[in-house]
């Protein structure tokens, strides 16, 4: 969940340029006509979003009166994310924005495509314009499918205005079992508040962050054990805490809520590992 720079694209100019290379003239004025429409509903997002107002944006299957939603879809879908199309550079540069190329949503994966943050097909007026497409995986993607929030509580965390990085809200727990399964779990700051509780945690359960990150954390102990083995013979649990917890530390520096560092800084605080829990 990691933040990023807001595209400052003008939605009209995005769509105009999708449509520019229609051949059927009825249709490109059919569709030319939605703009008024497609600038609203951007401006609509943008206040709402900010507001936790998603929720009470309207969802449709007609815009204009006589324009289907999945007309609106396929001018996304064949005129800006089909390669060659005339929106695909916009497509590319979005998908492009991430630093190292990782999803932010989840921030584990490569990103591979975009993800409509309010999904298409049930508000199409936003098909193409640029702060309701999201770089992601495609594992986030498919996650989200065409989920749209219900409440305040339901809005996933979107990465052009949520910002949480500087805050340690991730946590791990150590489930001695054989192999060892590590747990993870929201653990807020005091300082939030009962909204924001809610939103990241309906975010980390939507897109089965926890068995993501337990699976590359069981993962990652099962590659560190025979270094593990060499720091406890040369130093002993004292030597092995310390690693860990250096490891934690440097990890941190990059991201202080990546699932590596959460797990280090568990494993160097828990007695029972650092005595030769992984063997």
């Amino acid at each position: 969940m990691k933040s990023l720079a807001k595209p400052t694209e003008v939605p009209a100019d995005v769509f105009e340029t999708c449509i520019s290379r229609i051949k059927k003239i009825r249709l490109q004025n059919k569709l030319r006509a939605c703009k008024p429409l497609i600038t609203s509903a951007s401006l609509e997002f943008e206040n709402k979003v900010s507001a936790l107002q998603l929720h009470t944006i309207n969802r449709e299957i007609i815009v204009n009166g006589n324009v289907k939603a999945k007309e609106l879809e396929k001018v996304y879908k064949s005129r800006m994310a089909k390669k060659g199309s005339p929106g695909r550079s916009l497509y590319d540069k979005l998908l492009a924005a991430p630093a190292h190329g990782i999803c932010p949503l989840c921030s584990q994966r490569i990103a591979t495509t975009l993800d409509h943050h309010l999904p298409k097909a049930l508000y199409p007026r936003l098909a193409i314009v640029p702060i309701n497409l999201v770089p992601s995986c495609t594992d986030c993607n498919k996650l989200k499918r065409a989920k749209y929030p219900l409440n305040s509580a339901q809005e996933t965390l979107h990465p052009y205005f949520d910002n949480i990085e500087k805050d340690l809200w991730l946590d791990a727990n150590l489930i001695r079992t054989s192999p060892i399964v590590v747990n993870y779990f929201i653990n807020p700051p005091a300082e939030w508040n009962a909204i924001l509780i809610d939103r990241v945690k309906y975010h980390f359960d939507s897109l089965s962050l926890n068995k993501l990150y337990s699976s590359n954390a069981g993962s990652e102990i099962v590659q560190i054990k025979d270094q593990l083995d060499r720091i406890y013979a040369r130093s002993g649990k004292e030597g092995v805490r310390l690693h860990l917890l250096e490891s934690a530390e440097s990890r941190a520096k990059v991201n202080s809520n990546s699932w590596k560092a959460v797990m280090y800084k568990m494993l160097g605080n828990d007695i029972w590992f650092c005595d030769k829990g992984w063997t």
